[in-house]
């Protein structure tokens, strides 16, 4: 099944992939989680990302899941998270992300190893031509993988592929001013994944952005996009005051236990932790999960 092509601009949440206590993915949690995404006006999606906890299925579980989620989420357009550690794994993802009517995909660095910047942008070429004709995001979050895409990376890859856009995440803000220089000069889109600076980035030029809170609070994320696009300086701060007033009591969470925390106070399944956890933190997680569930019941969401 072909979807249409990504947006240059938009809400692209990160999907969160519920699994039972075997490992099997929950599919009416997420066709149910899909739904009120669509509701909400989402644009497009990203599978397999961050927050869907990639690392931890196996490259034929991410083959099948590309397949699967695409024809479940079907119209909205895919991004598919296509990273790995191994060139012949994101070549074999790019090539199931293309046959599966996925119409972009995203690629971290490699991780463990260190890796110059020109072998890195040997790996990112590569990735693209086994994605190709699919244009390609780059997803740059040096804290999970740690190694950063600099910006002359980033300008060198544009001249030799077909660059859709960058993906900021991380805790270098000030990287979205440098980046947006270059995405004005090189032709390319730019997504943040600060949810709660949302406006913020937009103001600097970003085009949307994706997003792992969007699973449970789309609605102002939604509403701080399109009040950003409308030039509504007000109705932007007031969405993004109702982001912050949430991502303020997931502070003692760390990501992404924070994102099924919310999901939860939603109402949605959530599936089963991918990783053993102690009591402490699920102990912290249903904290979570209660005072949301005030919020939200404040807010009339539930």
């Amino acid at each position: 099944m072909v979807t249409p092509p990504l947006p240059s601009a938009g809400v692209f949440p990160a999907l969160w992939m519920p699994t039972d206590r075997d490992g099997r993915i929950i599919e009416s949690a997420i066709r149910d989680n899909v739904a009120y995404l669509k509701r909400c006006g989402a644009h497009g999606l990203m599978v397999l990302g961050s927050t869907g906890e990639f690392p931890y299925f196996s490259v034929d579980e991410r083959e099948e899941l590309l397949r699967r989620v695409t024809e479940w989420v079907a119209p909205l357009p895919v991004l598919a998270n296509i990273s790995d550690i191994s060139p012949r794994v994101v070549a074999r993802l790019a090539r199931a992300a293309r046959e599966s009517g996925c119409a972009s995909v995203a690629i971290l660095p490699p991780w463990y190893f260190s890796i110059t910047q020109a072998d890195l942008l040997e790996f990112f070429l590569r990735a693209a031509e086994a994605a190709a004709p699919l244009p390609v995001f780059l997803y740059n979050f040096p804290e999970r993988v740690g190694t950063a895409i600099l910006p002359e990376t980033m300008a060198d890859f544009a001249e030799r592929a077909p660059l859709a856009g960058i993906k900021l995440s991380g805790g270098a803000w000030e990287l979205h001013g440098e980046v947006m220089a270059l995405a004005r000069a090189k032709g390319f889109s730019v997504l943040t994944g600060w949810d709660t600076r949302l406006a913020d980035a937009m103001t600097l030029g970003c085009s949307g952005c994706i997003s792992g809170l969007s699973n449970f609070v789309a609605e102002p994320i939604v509403a701080a996009f399109k009040a950003c696009q409308a030039g509504d300086a007000a109705a932007a701060a007031m969405a993004t005051r109702e982001l912050r007033e949430t991502a303020a009591l997931l502070g003692g969470l760390s990501f992404p236990h924070d994102v099924p925390a919310g999901m939860a106070a939603r109402g949605f399944v959530v599936g089963e932790p991918k990783q053993a956890l102690s009591a402490a933190t699920r102990t912290a997680r249903e904290g979570v999960t209660a005072a949301l569930r005030v919020q939200f019941r404040q807010r009339g969401w539930i």
